[in-house]
């Protein structure tokens, strides 16, 4: 898998499909002997491993659905925005947990197999705000090209081309979310997933 790594502005979009060094998984912390203070032990000890599924869903204009959540996770604002999609079940796969999540989010009914292959993937560590557990999340994303018509007028959402993106008072996550839109306009989905930042 190439290492090799795209520069567009404001950041650097890497196909790679792991966190980086700066971004080490809370388990290989702890092998590694990288935490050191007892607070980050616990952290470590006290944070869920999941793995999840998301749609870019993709309108003519260039603009990608947004979920508009109020706040589950610390360090956001009062709201955010994010991609559909969510936990991948026991025996799922990714493209079925992805599909099923926007039958029960959207009620946008898709197949699998519509889906084809993930575009990106993307690591986090995020705290509940409610339990203040730490959730180590590994998301894979699929592309889907879609008109706006399919998706529910009362389900809280909003249609963002890249531009809109980085002017959103709200947060918009992941991070580099527009950067990858721009990317998958200009050049198509790629051959091997693109790793993007959180």
């Amino acid at each position: 898998m190439s290492d090799t790594a795209f520069t567009l502005s404001p950041m650097t979009i890497a196909e790679v499909p792991r966190p980086t060094a700066a971004e080490p998984a809370p388990d290989r912390a702890l092998e590694d002997g990288a935490l050191d203070d007892s607070a980050a032990v616990e952290t470590a000890r006290r944070t869920i491993r999941r793995k999840t599924a998301r749609a870019v869903l993709l309108d003519h204009h260039g603009r990608v659905l947004l979920l508009d959540r109020p706040a589950k996770i610390r360090d956001v604002g009062d709201r955010y925005f994010h991609t559909p999609g969510g936990a991948i079940e026991p025996g799922e796969t990714p493209a079925e947990a992805a599909a099923r999540e926007l039958a029960e989010e959207l009620d946008f009914q898709t197949a699998p197999s519509e889906l084809g292959t993930p575009v990106a993937t993307c690591y986090s560590l995020q705290q509940r705000i409610a339990t203040g557990e730490f959730v180590a999340a590994d998301d894979v994303f699929f592309l889907l090209r879609t008109d706006a018509a399919r998706t529910p007028a009362a389900t809280p959402h909003a249609w963002l081309d890249p531009d809109a993106m980085d002017a959103a008072p709200a947060r918009i996550l992941p991070r580099g979310l527009a950067d990858l839109v721009r990317r998958l306009l200009a050049e198509g989905p790629p051959l091997t997933p693109i790793h993007i930042r959180w």
